[in-house]
């Protein structure tokens, strides 16, 4: 599964899964091959099977929290976390991702209590920062997001998500009126290199590089760059769906880059 070969993984989970019918973790984690390898339905009769097992079972109600925020039904994928939360009050990822619904609903006040219970359970999580973070950054406040971001990255350096945050939260921050209002793009573009250092297939990092890159290209050279970027990407892409954006995002480069060369402009600026 992790290195994403689905159906060996999943005639793996199926062989366990009759060896131990009543095993409801199995099913959980056949369900999570199934969700990666986009098979909806299947998943949720998996995570529905699971819970008939096992209804006290945390990985079945928040994982399948996951399937209902995908199928877009935020509400019961509330309902699901509120639940694993009341069973299991030290489920740090079940307060967090109830955290992050609460947000998204514009209900802060609540989202902070589960942030606080979820810290008072792991006062050194990355995890615990980063969706402080992340409840900053939906409410508009660029610097307080950043620095929790940065709290994350000291506490786990090698977990690639937090630098792309904080990159976001610089490319959102208002400029300053010293800085002949323009957003630090450096700064943002350092944390995204950063992130593909320890990750080389975090993908949403790829994505925001070449678009602040092809976005702030001066020169055809650094266009180029742009390209190349997007070739080492498609080499470490994993799913149908980041590969479909990562292809649509190198044909706009070419394209642009095309255009530049034909006109035999000197400098790059077709924005």
């Amino acid at each position: 599964h992790w290195q994403y070969r689905l159906d060996p993984a999943v005639e793996c989970y199926e062989k366990a899964v009759n060896l131990e019918p009543n095993n409801a973790l199995l099913l959980v984690k056949q369900a999570g091959v199934c969700m990666d390898g986009s098979l909806q339905k299947e998943a949720m009769t998996l995570f529905e099977t699971a819970l008939d097992i096992d209804p006290q079972c945390a990985d079945a109600l928040l994982h399948r929290s996951n399937l209902y925020m995908i199928q877009g039904k935020p509400d019961q994928a509330k309902r699901d976390l509120e639940q694993c939360v009341k069973l299991h009050p030290n489920h740090v990822m079940a307060r967090l991702r109830l955290a992050s619904i609460l947000a998204a609903t514009q209900e802060a006040d609540k989202a902070r209590q589960q942030l606080d219970a979820a810290e008072r359970v792991e006062p050194n999580s990355s995890e615990v920062q980063s969706y402080r973070g992340e409840l900053h950054f939906t409410q508009g406040e660029m610097e307080q997001a950043r620095v929790q971001f940065e709290k994350a990255m000291k506490l786990e350096p090698n977990n690639p998500t937090p630098y792309v945050n904080a990159a976001m939260a610089i490319l959102n921050t208002p400029p300053s009126p010293g800085s002949n209002m323009q957003i630090d793009a450096k700064s943002a573009m350092e944390l995204l290199e950063r992130a593909l250092s320890v990750d080389p297939q975090f993908m949403a990092a790829y994505v925001q590089l070449g678009q602040l890159k092809l976005g702030t290209a001066t020169q055809l050279v650094e266009a180029r760059q742009v390209i190349e970027l997007y070739d080492r990407a498609l080499e470490n892409c994993r799913t149908t769906e980041d590969l479909k954006e990562l292809c649509s995002m190198r044909i706009l480069a070419v394209a642009q880059v095309e255009a530049a060369t034909m006109l035999k402009m000197e400098t790059f600026n077709l924005q």
